[in-house]
């Protein structure tokens, strides 16, 4: 499992899918993106992917891991609502990524036309206001400890 970020402007949705798609076959592998200003520091997406990995495993919500690991890392049940959350869109220009199998990050990044730039997933100025986290919760843990336990509650709630 690979985690890094990137910069550079996703244009078409469908175009993007495609490239993903073909990457995907070609390396036997998973690419999933994610909105990097929602996510609130690499061990979000690391945590995710290792619920998702083990769902998968057992008892999958999903057709693919790469959607598993979406739905776990916007702690949703609803693969809509996972994607309304976390997932990039035609003016996306700063991206999460997850590689699991055996493709590196420069052939993704080149396939997509993006930079590598690993500070988008700095936790720091993060927009965690659609993970709906309260003040009182505020009091009690930080944005990531928070989000990490409604993943697991969300694997509880399968």
């Amino acid at each position: 499992m690979n985690i890094f970020g990137a910069r550079g402007q996703i244009g078409n949705i469908e175009d993007i899918l495609s490239a993903i798609s073909k990457l995907e076959k070609e390396h036997d592998s998973v690419v999933q993106l994610f909105r990097a200003d929602r996510i609130i520091g690499k061990e979000h997406l690391q945590t995710a992917a290792e619920m998702a990995t083990r769902a998968w495993a057992r008892n999958p919500r999903t057709k693919t891991l790469g959607m598993e690991i979406l739905l776990y890392a916007a702690a949703e049940r609803q693969i809509s609502g996972a994607i309304d959350k976390l997932g990039v869109q035609d003016d996306t220009t700063e991206i999460a990524i997850i590689t699991v199998g055996q493709i590196s990050s420069e052939e993704v990044l080149t396939a997509l036309n993006l930079q590598s730039a690993d500070d988008v997933l700095d936790a720091e100025g993060k927009d965690y206001s659609i993970f709906k986290i309260s003040k009182e919760e505020m009091n009690f843990a930080s944005p990531v400890e928070i989000i990490l336990e409604r993943m697991a509650l969300s694997e509880l709630n399968r």
